[in-house]
């Protein structure tokens, strides 16, 4: 639909937006039911955060399961967790004028796949891209899934049982978009 709405004019272009709105009301019902499961500011960030044509500014991948951190002593093996792995993203958006910092944690699957099999805006050379859409859904068994669309093609997607949102300002002035 990206594609589309990029390429289309005149009555093709009316089509794509109305499949276009279709789609964004039936994810907006699925987003309304997963409202409980979230905190206040993630809820915020998946239903009205301005990401789009924003930026992936750090993706961080981190395995729980040391039993010590790296300046301690090493100690017996002992956790409670069964999903020690977690994942952090820096996210600027596309005026720069939040960062939005995600910790996601009980993590159950991280996909990363660049530049994607399917290339959408992609020129050899350049990272993911900027930050193009992004969904929120039920992955089964109490986990969330959250897939990102770049436009390089790239997918990103982390499946979780908990997600930190916080917001701070990144600059004073806004970009105009």
């Amino acid at each position: 639909m990206w594609r589309g709405v990029q390429q289309r004019s005149g009555e093709q272009l009316d089509e794509t937006y109305r499949k276009w709105d279709l789609a964004l009301q039936e994810y907006r019902q699925q987003l309304a039911a997963l409202r409980s499961r979230l905190d206040d500011e993630a809820f915020v960030f998946f239903d009205e955060a301005d990401v789009h044509d924003g930026e992936l500014l750090e993706l961080r991948l981190m395995d729980g399961s040391r039993p010590a951190p790296l300046t301690s002593p090493a100690r017996p093996w002992e956790t409670s967790m069964n999903y020690p792995v977690r994942v952090e993203l820096a996210v600027l958006d596309a005026k720069e004028e939040f960062l939005w910092r995600l910790s996601y944690t009980g993590l159950r699957r991280v996909i990363v796949d660049f530049p994607g099999e399917q290339t959408l805006f992609y020129r050899t050379g350049e990272g993911f891209g900027d930050w193009g859409y992004h969904e929120l859904t039920d992955a089964g068994n109490s986990f969330l899934r959250h897939e990102v669309l770049f436009a390089s093609g790239s997918i990103l997607t982390v499946e979780f049982k908990g997600v930190a949102v916080a917001k701070t300002p990144y600059r004073q002035t806004p970009l105009s978009a």
